[in-house]
């Protein structure tokens, strides 16, 4: 219908922490080569759509990722960073790996996987959902009001915001349990003028990547390395 307006959201690609483990929250890691890969690979997937804006998240690894997808498409417009749109700060996670974590503190870690997902993140001085959601959520009010029905804007971001994100929108049943959106996955909503709630199109996709290219996110003693 010419009045939707659809929203894709994808992930970043593999970056350097990603690989290793490492939770890296709002700290700078770049893209591996398979992060570059998978990205050019999500641009040529998207390479026939039309394309009427791209934001990102101005980590290095979500924008670089973003103007990767704007080559490939053949975009013409700049992409826009928006600090909003940013991972969750992970307080105490940042920058460890599980076997860090498990060493440095046990007890912490413990405690951390006893109790549910919503009341974690507190617990190590991290941004809870409801602080992520927030900014996240009115970053991405700001970027539909910026433009019509019937356009289709692309977002770059990150896991864990996005998926906190996605389960507030559409229910935990999106993205249950210990699922997580894998790199360069595609999602796509769909927004129609007449006031009707948002409908999911597509959630998590990597169709586009080769079977050698695709992963489960990597959990670290419970935790996902995000």
């Amino acid at each position: 219908m010419p009045d939707t307006q659809e929203i894709v959201l994808i992930r970043h690609g593999q970056s350097t922490a990603n690989a290793s483990g490492v939770w890296q929250g709002q700290m700078e890691f770049p893209l591996s080569e398979k992060g570059r890969r998978q990205a050019k690979l999500a641009g040529e997937a998207l390479s026939g759509e039309r394309i009427d804006a791209i934001y990102s998240s101005p980590l290095s690894r979500a924008f670089e990722t973003a103007e990767i997808i704007a080559r490939e498409t053949r975009f013409s417009g700049e992409v826009s960073p928006v600090p909003e749109l940013m991972e969750r700060a992970g307080g105490s996670l940042e920058g460890t790996t599980s076997e860090e974590r498990l060493a440095r503190n046990p007890e912490l870690v413990e405690k951390f996987l006893s109790i549910p997902e919503e009341e974690r993140w507190s617990l190590v001085g991290a941004e809870t959902d409801e602080e992520v959601l927030e900014r996240f959520e009115n970053a991405v009010a700001r970027i539909r009001d910026r433009h019509q029905g019937g356009e289709r804007v692309l977002i770059v971001s990150h896991g864990g915001c996005m998926r906190a994100f996605l389960r507030e929108v559409f229910g935990p049943g999106a993205l249950p349990g210990r699922h997580r959106l894998p790199n360069t996955s595609i999602s796509r909503i769909e927004w129609s003028a007449n006031g009707l709630e948002p409908r999911l199109l597509q959630l998590a996709s990597t169709d586009h990547l080769p079977e050698e290219d695709q992963e489960e996110p990597k959990f670290s003693n419970g935790v996902p390395a995000e």
